[in-house]
């Protein structure tokens, strides 16, 4: 069952979307044990007393920030289920992931963040949140054709289809040295939606009739 979508209006929103927004560039940078509830409140332009009003502890906040980056990805993969798989269906898909993380580029990196220095939450973080990802992923890849793929492969093809996708926001500041242009323009996004769009559609497309000897 879909998790419910937050609420993105109401009293306090403002705040709380502030709140958020600190938090998960504070938590993408220096993990959950570097990060204070103190030092989100300054980021966030609060006192630490209107924090905790909007969020009872450092875990609560964590997972809302988890909740927030992960939940409309988990929805658009479910929303995918009930459409015929083509290459229509696909470019709409890649399109919402990579607005969505667009929208939330520290995300990736607090997942790579943890996953790199084995934080306390990684455990949490795959269980609650990576692994109904990576199930639906699953189901989807199972029932679209495979050029050159079998179902033992599935599993290496959504590993790196993470890597594809988390790896392009988490490593773009050290790629946008490297070649020199911003990753996260709109132009750079553009280009690599593209590329994401053409690269699943091969490898789900039909192989080829054999034409004989």
């Amino acid at each position: 069952m879909p998790r419910p979508a937050l609420s993105e209006t109401g009293p306090g929103s403002a705040s709380r979307g502030r709140i958020l927004d600190a938090a998960e560039a504070l938590f993408a940078r220096r993990g959950f044990s570097g990060v204070g509830m103190r030092e989100i409140a300054q980021a966030s332009e609060l006192t630490p007393a209107s924090l905790y009003n909007h969020f009872p502890g450092k875990e609560a906040l964590y997972e809302a920030v988890l909740e927030r980056g992960a939940t409309p990805l988990l929805q658009l993969l479910e929303g995918l289920a009930s459409r015929e798989l083509g290459p229509d269906s696909i470019d709409d898909i890649v399109a919402a992931i990579m607005e969505h993380l667009s929208q939330r580029p520290h995300l990736p990196r607090l997942v790579f963040h943890e996953a790199c220095s084995g934080g306390e939450h990684l455990s949490q973080l795959a269980r609650r949140w990576i692994r109904p990802l990576v199930a639906q992923a699953e189901r989807e890849f199972k029932r679209a054709p495979r050029s050159g793929f079998s179902e033992r492969d599935v599993p290496a093809l959504i590993a790196a289809w993470i890597h594809l996708v988390f790896g392009h926001f988490a490593m773009a500041p050290l790629l946008s040295e490297v070649f020199e242009e911003d990753l996260l323009s709109p132009e750079a996004l553009e280009r690599e939606t593209r590329f994401l769009c053409e690269l699943i559609r091969r490898m789900v497309a039909s192989p080829p009739a054999s034409t004989g000897p």
